[in-house]
């Protein structure tokens, strides 16, 4: 019975030591977790850095119906910066609409000359070709422009659109205020002092 129990407990000597072995075969390293996720974080990040990198933005044209603008979802490249995301949102404003049911909002060959973003005020100056369009197919294609950049820079307090250097209609509205003055000075008698011919024939 004696040499029973000193077999049975050299047995589990055995084992136990067998038990411990394989425990630390089977244990990880004390490096080995951190290493694991640093690697699964650099993978993720490269298959970011070289994976998809487009973004929906949102691009307003005319409605063919005259129903005002509609909306259209176009798939661009991410960018970080304010400055050439607003110039790309245009550029692709500029380009027209994908949709049948939409008429583009510039004629074609409008491009962007500059764009500036400063104190969340965006400057956009478009080519020449802009202003070939009659003016009202010209004021929605300016107010399409303005919507599809505030979609694109919500922050923005203001965009001041230019063509090709100068405010669209500030012309008209100077030649309009100079068109009232000359009416006005026409009603006074040409001189602008009706007060004094009043007087001369009195």
């Amino acid at each position: 019975m004696k040499q029973f129990y000193e077999k049975a407990a050299a047995a589990a000597r055995k084992a136990a030591v067998l038990v411990r072995k394989l425990a630390v075969w089977l244990a990880p390293p004390r490096r080995l977790l951190p290493a694991c996720l640093a690697a699964a974080f650099l993978i993720s990040l490269l298959s970011w850095a070289v994976g998809d990198r487009l973004a929906d933005a949102v691009l307003y044209f005319p409605s063919a119906r005259g129903d005002g603008l509609k909306s259209e979802l176009r798939a661009l490249p991410r960018f970080v910066r304010s400055e050439p995301r607003a110039e790309l949102v245009a550029a692709e404003v500029l380009l027209g609409p994908r949709n049948a049911s939409l008429i583009p909002a510039f004629p074609k060959g409008s491009r962007v000359e500059s764009c500036v973003y400063r104190k969340r005020i965006l400057y956009l100056d478009l080519s020449e070709y802009a202003a070939l369009a009659d003016r009202p197919s010209l004021e929605k294609g300016l107010l399409a422009l303005k919507k599809s950049l505030k979609a694109t820079l919500p922050l923005s307090r203001r965009t001041v659109i230019t063509i090709g250097g100068r405010e669209p209609f500030a012309d008209s509205l100077q030649t309009a205020s100079s068109g009232s003055a000359d009416r006005a000075r026409t009603a006074d008698g040409g001189d602008g002092n009706l007060a004094a011919k009043s007087e001369k024939k009195n």
